[in-house]
């Protein structure tokens, strides 16, 4: 047998150990996701010094264990505390809001922007937080994407309203030894072959002669 046709047997060889072979297990991966908190006052008042609608968002931290670098989970960033009081005669519409706070995942911190909009009526009124920028976290292995899902708190009278504000994060593996597609150790073991087989047509004509 050539050396050739030996490299040949040997690729096909490690195809099949690649692509056949037990997979391994991945280590499971622990995220620690911490918020900063922030407070809005003063919300939707028509003019009035403090006004009495305000939104309290305490900080939080969680914890979550996936199976691997990969999945995705949601998380509670903040507890919410609505407070509904006056603000004013003539004060019902919608109104817009933001503020920011801190997000903090496994020790690197960003800031979160938010953007949110109350809507004080002549009995109830409500505050709904809308949406917030998209974070990326990255790892040497692994990165997180963090989105807000949008939170309604409604308050039937004045007084404490409570609620929740939470994201999701999608964990995503980071290809750090990559490894050949299939299809292209199978162009290149068939090229090899064909190399072989013409190499043997060769000296099998040169022997005849």
């Amino acid at each position: 047998m050539s050396h050739l046709t030996k490299a040949v047997v040997a690729l096909l060889g490690f195809i099949v150990f690649a692509f056949a072979g037990p997979t391994v297990k991945a280590d499971p991966l622990t995220l620690v996701t911490e918020s900063s908190g922030f407070l809005r006052s003063n919300l939707g008042n028509n003019g009035v010094p403090n006004g009495l609608d305000s939104l309290l968002g305490t900080a939080v931290t969680n914890t979550q264990t996936l199976a691997g670098n990969t999945g995705s989970f949601i998380g509670t960033l903040n507890n919410l505390t609505f407070t509904e009081g006056f603000t004013g005669f003539g004060s019902e519409g919608a109104y817009v809001f933001s503020m920011s706070q801190l997000l903090t995942v496994n020790g690197q911190t960003q800031v979160l922007n938010l953007s949110g909009l109350i809507n004080i009526g002549t009995v109830e009124d409500s505050i709904h937080i809308l949406s917030g920028d998209i974070l990326t976290f990255n790892f040497d292995t692994f990165s997180v994407v963090a989105t807000v899902l949008p939170s309604d708190v409604f308050g039937t009278a004045n007084g404490d309203f409570f609620g929740a504000l939470s994201a999701q994060f999608v964990v995503t593996p980071k290809d750090c030894n990559a490894v050949p597609e299939p299809t292209t150790i199978l162009l290149l073991g068939t090229g090899l072959a064909g190399v072989a087989a013409r190499m043997r047509k060769h000296r099998r004509k040169a022997s005849s002669l």
